[in-house]
């Protein structure tokens, strides 16, 4: 499991809302000096991302909780956001290419557009099916425990 702390802003019944501060790799990387990665990061500054989980430790605003998400959960949202929409330009372009006669005048045009349009649809059928209650469950991230140190 994945685990992360998060600061509890607000709660909502058996909700709570957290704030997690998205971290770069780039402290734990060799090449952080000369790395266009690392100079964006400071440039760009903190950044801290907003989610709901369930309140399964009894969590107060202002506590700290260490949050936790399954390997399998990360690795499956991670197909979904970025390869079905790869996988979609790549069908809708290649079904355009199998459709347009080679002679149209402006072929390679229609094929981007095609692409583009492929990558929209994956996209909107990734984000369908990642709303979807029964998955949004098992992707969802966890409370694992409040965290006593603080941050």
């Amino acid at each position: 499991m994945i685990e992360e702390q998060a600061k509890v802003i607000a709660i909502d019944n058996d909700q709570v809302l957290l704030e997690a501060q998205s971290q770069s790799s780039c402290n734990a990387c060799a090449a952080r000096q000369g790395c266009g990665t690392s100079v964006l990061s400071k440039w760009v500054g903190r950044k801290f991302t907003r989610f709901k989980a369930p309140n399964t430790v009894n969590a107060r605003v202002g506590e700290v909780v260490v949050v936790g998400l399954a390997e399998d959960a990360l690795l499956k949202g991670s197909l979904l956001v970025y390869l079905l929409p790869l996988i979609g330009m790549i069908i809708f372009a290649l079904v355009a290419d199998s459709l347009i006669a080679a002679e149209t005048a402006s072929r390679d045009l229609l094929l981007v557009v095609a692409a583009v349009l492929g990558f929209f649809v994956a996209s909107f059928v990734s984000r369908v099916v990642l709303s979807s209650g029964a998955l949004m469950g098992k992707l969802a991230p966890v409370i694992v425990r409040k965290n006593i140190a603080g941050r």
